[in-house]
């Protein structure tokens, strides 16, 4: 007789066996990962990834829901484009209508910025460094994310990296490059103060 735990754990196989191979989530065991953490509001979670970017050396590739100057994000970023090394950018729909939107000076500074627009949210708040470190949770790369209840975890892991900077790629295949705030910046009647902006 098999117990109902791996009943349970043999109907999820079979359920993940029966998605296609584009919607199976991605499950890998990494040994020697190593994993820091941070949590907001009592952790410098923006130190924390400001010391990850200025560590890069080759490429940062950033996915960003909401993404403003203030914190030093944007400021670390642009001075990694500063130093040589390539930055990139797949941002929502609305990140470049906040205010003190980081994308204004990620584009002067020369970064590609694209606009992923084919999903409701671009919800990913990760970047990927040097093809070895990955930073990824729920703070968003704002000055803001600082007095919320937040997490942020930087993976130092090539396995991890990899799967990342190929999402970091299937959400560039749909995205558009990004010209200018005209093309995204539509007064909204019905904007919600919890909806970033910050």
């Amino acid at each position: 007789m098999i117990s109902a735990a791996f009943a349970l754990v043999l109907h999820l196989l079979a359920a993940t066996a029966a998605l296609s191979p584009a919607t199976r989530p991605v499950a890998f065991s990494v040994p020697a990962a190593a994993i820091s953490v941070c949590f907001a509001p009592q952790g410098d979670c923006a130190g924390f990834a400001i010391a990850a970017i200025d560590r890069a050396r080759r490429r940062i590739l950033v996915n960003a829901y909401n993404l403003t100057t203030g914190a030093g994000i944007v400021e670390a970023l642009v001075r990694g484009r500063e130093r040589g090394v390539d930055v990139r950018l797949i941002a929502d729909k609305r990140t470049p209508c906040e205010r003190n939107t980081g994308i204004d000076a990620l584009a002067a500074a020369g970064a590609p910025i694209w606009i992923d627009r084919t999903v409701p949210i671009a919800h990913a708040k990760t970047m990927v460094i040097d093809d070895t470190l990955t930073l990824m949770g729920s703070y968003n790369w704002t000055r803001n994310a600082a007095r919320n209840s937040e997490d942020l975890n930087l993976v130092d892991s090539r396995a991890v990296a990899a799967a990342y900077a190929a999402q970091w790629r299937s959400r560039l295949a749909v995205s558009v490059p990004y010209a200018g705030r005209e093309d995204w910046c539509r007064p909204r009647r019905d904007r919600n103060s919890l909806d970033g902006g910050g």
